[in-house]
Parts: C-alpha cells; structure tokens; sequence
C-alpha cells in the first residue's frame, strides 16, 4: 500500500510502462513488489522460533543474487535475461551449498546414477533451480496469475509436509504464501502493483528450493513432486522455448504475446468480460481462468505425493491439458488472426 501510496515520488523509476509486445496492462503500474514481499517474508523469519527459523535464513541469503538481480532490472530496465537467468542459477547453487540439499535421484534409472554424483547433482540442481525461478516470471502476465499460482503450490506444499510432520517446511511455505497474500490484494483484480522480476525470481526461487528440500529431508516423498506441482509454468516456459526456437526471426529470450494466459486474455477473458458488463476485469478474469491449472496439479500432488509413477503420470496428463487448451484457444478466429498478423510483423 505504501509502494501504491507514494508512486508519485519514485515513479521515475519503479512504473512499468504499458508499451510492449508481452504488455495487458494499460496504465504505468509499480512494479517493485517485490520490495513489498521481501519485508513480509522477513517479518516472517524473524517471527519462527530458533528451531525452525535455520533453514529459512539459509533460503533468504540464497535467494538474494536472484532478487538483487531482478530489483535493478524493474528499476533500470537494463539487465538482459541471460544475466538473470545466470543469478537464479547461481542462488541455486548458493543453495545446495548452504544447505546440502540437492536433487540426487528422480526415481529413474541411469539418471539416478549420474546424480549420484555431488557435482553432477548440485549442477544438475542450480540448474533447476533457476528454470523454475524463470517459469514464474514468464506467467506472471496477468493479474494474480503468478502470485495466485505460487499461493496454491505453497499451500500444496505445505499440506504434504503437514502429513509427514516436517513442520520446518510447512512454516516456510506460509510464510512465503502470507507474504504473497498481501501482494495478491493489491495486484487481483485491478492490478495497482506487479511482483515485477524481483517478486516473480524470489518467488519461483522459494518454490524451487521448497520443492527440493521436502524430498530430501524425507524420503518417502518423491522426488518428483516438485515437478508436477509446478507442472503448469514448467509447461509454459518449454511451450515458449519450442514456440520461439521455430518461429523465424526469434529466440528463446524474446517476449512475445503468445503465452497461454496472453490468448485466454484476448478470447475468453474478453468474452466473459462483456457478458457480465465489467471490461475493466478482463485482465483479472484471464489470470482467474488460469488457476484451474495449478490447482488441478496442487491437488494431484498432494494425494500422490509418494509414487514416483503416478506423480510423473500426473505431470504429463497436465501437460497435455496445458497443450490441448493452447491448441483451442489460439485456433479461435480473433486469436489467429492476430498471431498471423505477429508472424506477419517478425518476419517483416
């Protein structure tokens, strides 16, 4: 609230301007949230008792080469992605070496061969670690989509760790979820602040590590849960890779206004958005439609928490969901019309 108060006095620096091919909103908004959920989540820490709050603070100072990161990029708009890409990867390996949690198998064989190898694991892992982080950025597009899907994952999250009693993790995950919640409040539905990349980074950084430490300090849960939690912006970011690598003119690392919640916005949102008279919800309802997905993931997790097999089932059955959605929607006449008129412009 303070952030939305006082625009007026850093503005200069912190809006995020309507211009831009990826852009639905149409407004300057601030987009230093993460400034906001960063003061939660240690007014959080500092709230855990000593014997729980370790591994917290341990995950703070990992986190901070991907916060860092991405606070001078909402505020200079400098910083490429292949350097962003770069700090979440090295928080991840700040991570496993704080904290000696890694990912050393994935319940397949010859791949739990090679991670039974440190350096190979912890590479393997950093590695990880920051794709997940970049998979939040990417869905973070419409209001309350990427801050409503961490909400629910951490919360799925939390009630595995509830079952087996780890209550370290559990504390963690609503610590993070209560931080985004009063973000959520301000970004859904009219949008008067974006995480910008330093919320979405430190976000999808916590997602990653929490999704690495609950296998590692329990080993009756999977490995791959993880993975098929976060299935949806998993999807969304190798959709998007494989869009732009095909695409001529185009690479992994240019945005583009072909995401998932990007065509839901133009078609869907845009209908409902008229029958029910509110044109100025329609951003909130694209990033509301959304949410059945990680939803559908959250819960799948939790009940298969300890099968390897059903949970990598899970993955795959969201996966083509995600795939059979995105085939539907961007088949619709308006949509296709406007993504032959961008392939029209980039070929141009």
């Amino acid at each position: 609230m303070v952030i939305v108060m006082t625009k007026g006095l850093h503005g200069h620096l912190s809006l995020d301007g309507h211009t831009g091919v990826q852009k639905l909103h149409s407004s300057p908004t601030p987009r230093v949230g993460g400034l906001a959920l960063m003061v939660g989540v240690i007014a959080g820490g500092f709230g855990l008792s000593v014997e729980f709050s370790g591994l917290w603070w341990l995950i703070a100072l990992s986190a901070v080469p991907a916060f860092v990161f991405g606070l001078v990029e909402d505020v200079t708009k400098t910083v490429g992605v292949r350097a962003r890409l770069l700090a979440t990867i090295c928080a991840g390996l700040i991570f496993c070496l704080l904290t000696g949690y890694r990912l050393d198998r994935v319940d397949v064989p010859g791949a739990d061969w090679l991670l039974s190898h440190w350096p190979f694991a912890v590479v393997f892992t950093a590695f990880a670690i920051g794709g997940i982080a970049n998979a939040i950025n990417i869905i973070d597009g419409v209001n309350g989509l990427a801050s409503g899907t961490s909400i629910i994952i951490l919360s799925g999250f939390a009630l595995v760790a509830w079952q087996i009693g780890d209550m370290q993790i559990v504390a963690i995950c609503l610590i993070v979820a209560g931080a985004l919640s009063g973000f959520f409040l301000l970004n859904f539905p009219l949008g008067k602040i974006f995480l910008g990349d330093a919320g979405a980074y430190a976000t999808g950084f916590v997602l990653a590590v929490v999704a690495v430490a609950l296998p590692a300090r329990n080993a009756e849960i999977s490995p791959l849960i993880g993975l098929l939690a976060l299935s949806y912006p998993v999807t969304e970011t190798m959709v998007s890779i494989h869009r732009r690598l095909v695409r001529e003119g185009t690479h992994p690392g240019q945005p583009d206004r072909l995401h998932l919640h990007s065509l839901v916005y133009r078609s869907r949102a845009l209908r409902l958005a008229r029958q029910i008279g509110a044109p100025q919800l329609r951003n909130a309802l694209a990033g509301f439609l959304m949410l059945g997905l990680p939803v559908i993931s959250s819960l799948l997790m939790v009940v298969f928490a300890t099968s390897s097999a059903f949970t990598a089932l899970s993955t795959a059955v969201i996966a083509l969901i995600y795939i059979s959605i995105y085939r539907k929607v961007a088949l619709l006449r308006p949509v296709a019309r406007e993504i032959r008129l961008e392939a029209d412009a980039v070929a141009r």
